[in-house]
Parts: structure tokens; C-alpha cells; sequence
């Protein structure tokens, strides 16, 4: 994914914080693979999740949930959830 999409949906207009940001973007690709199995970044749904897991990373700072973000971790685990299922049936397909 383009840091500069990245920085956009992050609201982000400096550069200061470049290398933290494409950390966070590996760590966000690999939790979802680790999650899920293989991905197809080419989905909507997998890019937004890896988006939404990078804003929870750079605001917080940390993987704690807070009240705050408890609807933004419930959408989380639901497409987890779905892409797991995916994946599932891909696998049982094979």
C-alpha cells in the first residue's frame, strides 16, 4: 500500500513520522496474514482492515482496547472474521 494513502487516511501531512508509519503498515500486513492466511490486497475490504489497523497503531500507540475504540475493533474482528471464512472455503476448494 502507498505511504501516501496511508498518510492521507491518517490525516497526516508531514514527514516526520514516514518511518513509523511503513512500520506500522508491515506490522498491519502481517497481523492480517497471521489472521487470516494468505490476503488478496487487491480487496477493498483487506486494504480498508489493514488502514483501520494502522490508525489504531499510530493514534494509540499501542494494542490496548479503549472504550473509544471498541466499535473500530469490533469492525476489526468482523473482517477478520469474513476473510477468514473466505479463506476457509478457498482452502476447502483446493
Amino acid at each position: 500500500m502507498e505511504l501516501s494513502l496511508i498518510k492521507q487516511f491518517l490525516k497526516v501531512d508531514f514527514d516526520d513520522d514516514d518511518n513509523i508509519i511503513e512500520l506500522m503498515a508491515d506490522v498491519a500486513t502481517d497481523y492480517i496474514n497471521a489472521a487470516v492466511g494468505s490476503c488478496n490486497y487487491d480487496d477493498a475490504r483487506v486494504r480498508l482492515l489493514a488502514l483501520v489497523i494502522i490508525t489504531e497503531l499510530y493514534e494509540k500507540r499501542s494494542y490496548s482496547v479503549e472504550k473509544a475504540g471498541v466499535k473500530a475493533q469490533y469492525t476489526i474482528r468482523s473482517i477478520i472474521a469474513q476473510l477468514q471464512a473466505e479463506q476457509e472455503m478457498t482452502d476447502d476448494d483446493a
